[in-house]
């Protein structure tokens, strides 16, 4: 994504951008404690330099879900405490992403050159790298950790199966004194499943760990978590405002079942919006900016007109008064239950139409809400006694513009056509 025409002033905003990147680890993973400590547990043995095993792990969730980030997290903590403070056994961590290493023997040729071996692209059948590799491990000692990443392309290659066979029957097959660890990263390894033939199937059914898409909740902690763990953006140009915008337009709701639940995609939108901020020589970033970048296309569109059009007129109203609050404020991410009950108010006059009461215009909020069009969350007050304010999450997946122009489009068919 770029921003035409926009010349980028010196980084305001952007402290490091490989903080923001899909291929950064951060300091510290959030949300995924169990499944790192399961990991490790599972890997123990193989960990703790036990020879004549195979130990594997699959790791199955959506992309974004934190999946590579644990198993490189562990790889890496792994590695060096078998390298540098030599606390476990000798360690070889390979990381194998099968995007890129597809037959066999480039598999095998990326664990060699892990391990530190120097191997020719030819000169080798598959067989015979197989015994070089191992064979020199098992000389040094050392046991290995396998990160098979992207194993839903893995499976239906060619070699997919025979690159799991060897892995997973090494001891047998070659009768080599190591003991290997497998993570194994699917996407849908239900689906994916169906390609692995019984034999290696019935070798590699292991644990299985979840990573299911994460909350609202959790994405603002990430994102918080790269500002001021990882010093990734300047924390002054980052409001509470637009980081509870990207998490509410990307997380998952598991009550409905809606939303992506991606980090990758939350933080994709983060760097994007600070892109925009920094070429406009502001310093931090808008709600306005989020909304501009995700309408060029880093969420999937999700516009569906026909929604819109089924909704009643005053649901209609209601949409309409929160677009233009937001577009007549654009340095908020939320607008008060007030401040929409008013401008919805002025709409009705505006179309010659009885308002609705508070109870009745609550109700159909929460109908909106319900159907995923908009986001309404509950504030206790400052003032004396129990006050409740409800908040718009703007209609971030949509500009606001454009949305403005269709609810008034529909709008005045559905009054000119006499329907209510």
């Amino acid at each position: 994504m770029s921003f035409a025409g926009e010349g980028f002033a010196p980084r305001r905003i952007i402290l490091d951008e490989r903080k923001l990147s899909t291929e950064y680890v951060p300091v510290k993973l959030q949300h995924r404690e169990s499944q790192i400590e399961d990991s490790l547990r599972i890997l123990k043995p193989v960990i703790k330099g036990e020879k004549y095993v195979v130990l594997s792990v699959i790791y199955d969730g959506p992309a974004g879900t934190g999946k590579t980030a644990v198993a490189r997290k562990i790889g890496s903590f792994l590695a060096s405490e078998a390298r540098e403070r030599k606390r476990i056994p000798p360690l070889v961590v390979s990381y194998v992403n099968a995007q890129e290493q597809r037959t066999r023997y480039q598999v095998l040729r990326k664990i060699g050159s892990d391990a530190g071996l120097t191997i020719p692209r030819r000169g080798f059948s598959a067989d015979e790298l197989a015994s070089y590799i191992f064979d020199f491990l098992a000389r040094n000692d050392y046991n290995l950790l396998v990160i098979l990443d992207e194993a839903d392309v893995l499976a239906r290659e060619e070699d997919g199966n025979a690159i799991l066979y060897t892995l997973l029957r090494l001891p047998e097959l070659h009768g080599t004194r190591i003991g290997i660890g497998l993570v194994v990263i699917f996407r849908r390894f239900d689906e994916s499943s169906l390609y692995i033939e019984d034999a290696v199937r019935s070798s590699l059914a292991s644990t299985r760990l979840k990573f299911d898409p994460y909350t609202a909740a959790q994405l603002r902690d990430i994102l918080w978590n790269r500002v001021l763990a990882d010093k990734a953006i300047r924390e002054t140009a980052v409001s509470d405002d637009v980081v509870d915008m990207i998490a509410s337009a990307v997380g998952y709701d598991p009550s409905t079942g809606r939303g992506y639940g991606d980090a990758r995609m939350a933080l994709k939108i983060l760097y994007f919006a600070a892109l925009k901020a920094e070429s406009e020589g502001r310093e931090g970033i808008l709600p306005a900016d989020v909304r501009e970048v995700i309408s060029r296309g880093v969420l999937p569109a999700e516009l569906d007109e026909e929604v819109f059009e089924k909704l009643d007129l005053h649901e209609k109203l209601i949409l309409l008064a929160i677009t233009r609050v937001l577009l007549l404020e654009p340095s908020r991410a939320y607008v008060s239950m007030g401040d929409v009950e008013l401008e919805y108010e002025d709409l009705c006059g505006r179309y010659d139409e009885k308002p609705l009461r508070h109870t009745s215009v609550w109700e159909r909020v929460q109908r909106l809400k319900k159907i995923g069009v908009i986001d309404a969350r509950v504030e206790s007050g400052e003032t004396r006694g129990r006050t409740t304010q409800i908040s718009f999450v703007g209609i971030t997946r949509i500009p606001l513009n454009y949305l403005e122009g269709l609810l008034t489009k529909l709008i005045e068919r559905e009054i000119s056509s006499g329907r209510r």
